[in-house]
């Protein structure tokens, strides 16, 4: 039997960050050029490590004591991971870190308690083809409930502003796209849950962003998936990635090197790993492959 050969993927996230500013895909996934991580990024992940490690646990076993040791063991692991390392946080800032992931977990308590989500998967694999490639990633926590399945996503950011919040939406029913594909079932909601900001700034209904999952929503990623890796082939055979210039840029890892902000593209892999490989020089870090 002859193997079919594999299509090329894109995952949601690559999704958006091309239609976000192709740009920025061209430095992040065609050139690879390294980044320093930042705390909201590793915020985020560890939040997510603590949930999914909530979240694995039988329902009547998610209790308090549990997630404070959930808590206690990913705290563990992320204090030795290489990125964290890397933030170089003094005692202050490594506290403040430890809090506001905590303060994010008392907000995830606020929307729900753990013991009432019917999680179907957690970190669940998806895929699903699209003519001439496919779309797969990681769906973080799959539940059912009285209506059918709905796929959900934490944020460990405060309540975001209508755009972003579309971008994140996108994404997710990405996800409910595949799991039609996968499971020949479709999730009827798509949620995300913002945890960040103190207790008393965001209600419960700030928090949580829901949207159905239609026919009309599924054809909408389904086009935007098929438009971005058209918009790709064309960008790859003409060697032109588009710029989009926005109040974002003064937050991108690339934009000492975007052309629209007069930089160099052809040297951004070359200083950005020398920046990276100096930053784990003054942690006390092996220089990386």
């Amino acid at each position: 039997m002859t193997n079919r050969p594999k299509l090329p993927r894109l995952s949601p996230s690559r999704i958006n960050t091309y239609l976000s500013c192709p740009m920025k895909y061209y430095f992040q996934y065609e050139v690879g050029a390294p980044t320093i991580p930042h705390v909201a990024m590793l915020r985020g992940t560890f939040v997510h490590s603590v949930l999914e490690r909530l979240m694995a646990r039988k329902p009547q076993d998610r209790t308090n004591e549990a997630a404070l040791n959930d808590f206690t063991e990913a705290q563990q692991e992320m204090s030795r991971d290489e990125q964290f390392v890397m933030l170089a946080l003094s005692d202050a800032e490594c506290e403040e870190f430890w809090e506001s992931s905590r303060e994010c977990l008392r907000a995830y308590y606020r929307i729900e308690h753990p013991r009432d989500a019917n999680v179907v998967a957690i970190e669940k694999w998806v895929t699903a083809q699209l003519g001439e490639f496919e779309v797969a990633g990681f769906i973080d926590r799959l539940e059912r409930d009285s209506q059918g399945l709905v796929v959900v996503d934490y944020k460990a950011a405060k309540p975001k502003k209508a755009q972003w919040s579309t971008d994140y939406l996108r994404q997710l029913t990405l996800y409910a796209l595949m799991c039609e594909a996968q499971m020949n079932e479709t999730p009827h909601h798509v949620r995300i849950y913002y945890l960040g900001g103190g207790k008393d700034e965001h209600t419960r209904d700030e928090r949580v962003v829901a949207q159905s999952v239609t026919s009309a929503t599924l054809d909408s990623v389904r086009e935007d998936a098929r438009r971005v890796f058209s918009g790709l082939n064309t960008a790859r055979a003409s060697d032109d990635f588009a710029t989009n210039v926005t109040k974002l840029c003064d937050w991108c890892d690339y934009k000492q090197w975007c052309p629209a902000h007069g930089g160099d593209i052809a040297k951004a892999k070359a200083e950005a790993t020398v920046m990276v490989q100096l930053r784990r020089r003054e942690v006390g870090l092996p220089e990386s492959a």
